[in-house]
């Protein structure tokens, strides 16, 4: 005896749709959490002199989800804020289907850190723990 379907396949369909928006929904709200996390971590525990404001206000995330940006933060609208949202759409570009980008956009952001200045070093750390960890429980 076989089995016969006898419903509608644009209904598994409709529903396979649904099911897609709803996970593609909770990976953005965990990637937005991660982000804003690691962001302020940054902005708040930087430990060098922001003379000209550029750095910290380069400092900012984006969210993309096949190809486009669904979600970014950066500081203010001056040439900080412009370079890393120039930075991170570079970086964008080169990323899967879904990707959180974080960044200091200056150029001079790794001198600084070289120097042993805090820039990104903890954000990175932070992150690299906070989104697997958030993204396990999605299962």
């Amino acid at each position: 005896m076989a089995l016969r379907f006898t419903g509608k396949s644009s209904e598994i369909e409709k529903r396979f749709r649904e099911a897609q928006k709803e996970i593609t929904g909770k990976v953005i709200r965990i990637l937005r959490y991660c982000a804003e996390s690691v962001i302020n971590e940054a902005r708040t525990n930087a430990t060098y002199k922001d003379v000209t404001g550029n750095l910290r206000s380069s400092t900012g995330y984006v969210i993309i989800i096949d190809g486009n940006i669904v979600e970014e933060n950066f500081t203010g609208e001056g040439e900080g804020a412009n370079t890393g949202k120039s930075v991170a759409r570079e970086i964008m570009a080169q990323q899967p289907s879904i990707a959180l980008v974080v960044v200091a956009g200056m150029k001079y952001a790794s001198h600084v850190e070289s120097k042993g200045r805090n820039v990104l070093t903890s954000a990175e750390q932070m992150a690299k723990t906070l989104v697997p960890n958030l993204l396990r429980q999605l299962r």
